[in-house]
């Protein structure tokens, strides 16, 4: 075997072994754990300097060296796994053990082979055997200091560090001790010390990854180790020979006290019943006691009333009996350890949080059960562990019921956002396609009626003007649909000009008239005298204009009054539009302005209409920068109010317009055959 293969192989013995002692609690851990430290002494003593190890032509490493490395290591090991005092105090006392026997064998062994006539069949130097008593001691010495060295370091980051720090102390304590070793040595031996500290730090370095191994895979060990303080003052204030004497003196005080004993059981059995009650009165919550070993010790009524078991059936068994092997495996999981319940315990109570556990019923349910686990003290040292937890199955079953719904809401938000975009284009491509043919309609039914193609009947010009005035309302509702289809597509495109809203309202009159064609109704009307100007697109506020007189007489049924009124100030332009109609319900008045609207009374009376007129105004209002108000008081009538910027303020001179008050006459009563007459004179 080459040296670098015997090299490794050391190493990988040396500390392979002690991680393999530590994989899993046993009786004989420990007594592994101490026979391997024995080992490496001895051997680092016997065959320390009896052959070297090549690595390269220029570098020798001593098996001494190798196997002092490997004490250390598995000292390191051991104090870890036993966080107690009386383990380091094994340990020092197997280094002191193995180190005396070491100084009399070789006292012994350089006896017998320099003694006269004694046979030396191998030819063994009796140098080999000479070791300066002195030299021994101070070892001796070197190996006490360093392992006080090695706690005391430890025990100083525990102290100071962070948990996320700490897996670098271990590595950098175990550096540091054997730099110091390396010093010491060279120092005794009088070797220079920068070759010294070089063969430290190449074995240093060889046991660094099974020292970072172990502190990775036995994460839940060594956080029990930094979690307890061990206190090194009292490292000798407690020997073997007291704790004996003092049980001689116990045993001698038994008999007398076992009198009070049984005067005091009865007592005893008392308070442990008042405990046994308290813990199950609580009966809508599950308490289990565990012992260290996590097996069952109390089992109380919260506990039996869910899982249905009784105490004698599984008190005694492991806390498996209680929690499926798949549901250990998703915990251990879900905190990245292994399979194992134990693991899974420590590192659930050193997280601190409750965990949904599905437990074992007797009839074959699994409920869910929201748990904690608590560490039980007593005298610094952990005894037992209490399992609280309560039922949280149905409130895991609302919570999927309601994410279910709410799943399922929104596959229906979203199906009907596709069909209202499916609407939307249906209407975008009929008022699209509707153009051409009602365009044709028009040319035609006006040819017709202005005697294009003959002389036509006085009925047959009633019929074409019944037809002509269809068409305008379907082409004002496919134009309406096209308006509506733009501002949802983008703002609502206008050609802005210094508009004179009193001249839009003049320029309705017309329409107006034909839309109070045979009905008795009474307009005011009131305008200022200046003109009100305003920064707007003419065709969209003669579209505005329109759709609320519209509307106001559409839904003004038999006799009543429409106001109209402008009036400049502060800024802003005011038109204000009233009716005597039907009003708006309550119920109905937040969705006046929603497309496709019409309440139900409107339905019920047969007014005609789309339902688009008030969101087109809403449109047109916003892209001029104005607000629109809307009031309704059901069987009374309706207000709408609109404002806009002024471009250059008039005075707010409310007084009738002479031409719009010629125009608005007695023709509202009679047909408005002659225009608007004077049945609109009077002012608001």
């Amino acid at each position: 075997m080459e040296g670098v293969g015997l090299l490794v192989c050391s190493v990988l013995l040396y500390a392979g072994l002690p991680l393999l002692y530590a994989l899993r609690r046993s009786r004989v851990q420990f007594l592994l754990l101490y026979a391997h430290l024995a080992g490496m002494l001895a051997f680092g003593s016997v065959l320390g300097g009896l052959y070297h190890v090549p690595v390269t032509a220029d570098l020798v490493l001593l098996p001494g060296e190798l196997g002092y490395a490997g004490f250390l290591f598995a000292a390191l090991v051991t104090i870890v796994l036993g966080r107690d005092l009386q383990v380091i105090r094994n340990v020092l006392a197997v280094a002191t053990a193995v180190t005396t026997l070491g100084l009399v064998l070789f006292a012994l062994a350089r006896a017998a082979l320099t003694a006269p006539g004694a046979a030396n069949p191998y030819g063994i130097n009796p140098a080999y055997a000479y070791q300066e008593p002195v030299a021994v001691v101070l070892f001796a010495a070197f190996v006490f200091g360093e392992l006080l060295l090695v706690l005391a370091m430890l025990e100083l980051a525990k102290r100071h560090l962070p948990r996320a720090l700490m897996g670098l102390a271990y590595p950098a304590v175990y550096v540091a001790v054997m730099l110091v070793h390396g010093l010491l040595t060279s120092l005794i031996s009088g070797q220079p010390v920068g070759a010294e500290l070089v063969d430290k730090l190449i074995v240093t370095a060889l046991f660094l990854p099974p020292l970072l191994l172990f502190v990775g895979l036995y994460r839940p060990v060594v956080h029990a180790f930094e979690d307890r303080p061990l206190h090194l003052r009292h490292l000798l204030s407690t020997s073997r020979d007291p704790l004996i004497e003092e049980l001689e003196r116990a045993s001698s005080q038994l008999a007398e006290q076992r009198s009070l004993a049984l005067a005091t059981s009865a007592s005893v059995g008392r308070v442990n019943a008042t405990v046994e009650r308290i813990l199950d009165s609580a009966t809508n919550t599950i308490l289990i006691a565990l012992d260290t070993e996590l097996r069952i010790t109390h089992f109380n009524v919260g506990a039996q009333a869910l899982l249905g078991w009784t105490p004698q059936e599984v008190c005694g068994q492991g806390l498996e009996v209680l929690l499926p092997a798949e549901e250990i495996a998703r915990h251990a999981s879900a905190l990245g350890t292994g399979p194992d319940l134990a693991d899974v315990v420590s590192l659930q109570m050193s997280v601190g949080a409750r965990r949904d556990w599905q437990m074992i019923a007797r009839d074959d349910v699994c409920p869910t059960v929201s748990m904690s686990v608590t560490e039980v003290i007593a005298d610094g040292h952990v005894v037992g562990h209490v399992l609280s937890g309560e039922d949280v199955t149905s409130r895991l079953r609302v919570e999927t019921a309601m994410m279910t719904a709410l799943s399922r809401e929104h596959d229906a938000l979203v199906r009907l956002q596709e069909a209202d975009r499916v609407k939307q284009e249906l209407v975008s491509t009929v008022s699209h396609e509707l153009r051409t043919p009602i365009a044709s309609i028009t040319g035609y039914t006006e040819m017709l009626y202005d005697g294009a193609y003959g002389q036509l009947s006085p009925e047959q010009v009633a019929a074409l003007d019944r037809v002509l005035r269809n068409t305008a309302r379907l082409e004002q509702l496919v134009d309406d649909l096209l308006v509506l289809e733009r501002v949802e597509q983008a703002p609502l495109p206008l050609l802005r000009e210094p508009v004179d809203l009193c001249d839009v309202i003049r320029g309705t009159k017309s329409i107006v008239a034909e839309m109070v064609r045979g009905r008795d109704l009474k307009f005011s009307v009131s305008l200022p005298a200046n003109p009100v100007v305003v920064d707007g697109d003419r065709a969209a506020l003669d579209r505005l204009v329109i759709n609320l007189l519209s509307n106001a007489v559409k839904f003004t049924p038999g006799r009543g009054t429409i106001a109209l009124r402008v009036v400049a100030d502060a800024g802003q332009a005011w038109l204000t539009v009233a009716d005597t109609g039907i009003g708006v319900p309550v119920e109905d008045a937040d969705q006046v302005f929603a497309r496709f609207f019409r309440s139900n009374e409107a339905n019920a009376l047969a007014i005609p209409g789309s339902g688009l007129g008030l969101s087109i105004v809403q449109a047109v209002v916003a892209g001029h920068g104005g607000e629109v108000s809307f009031a309704s008081t059901h069987g009374e009538g309706t207000t709408v109010t609109v404002s806009l910027p002024l471009t250059a303020v008039a005075h707010d001179t409310t007084t009738v317009h002479p031409g719009l008050t010629t125009g608005l006459g007695t023709g509202v009563r009679t047909g408005l055959g002659e225009g608007l007459g004077t049945g609109m004179g009077t002012a608001v």
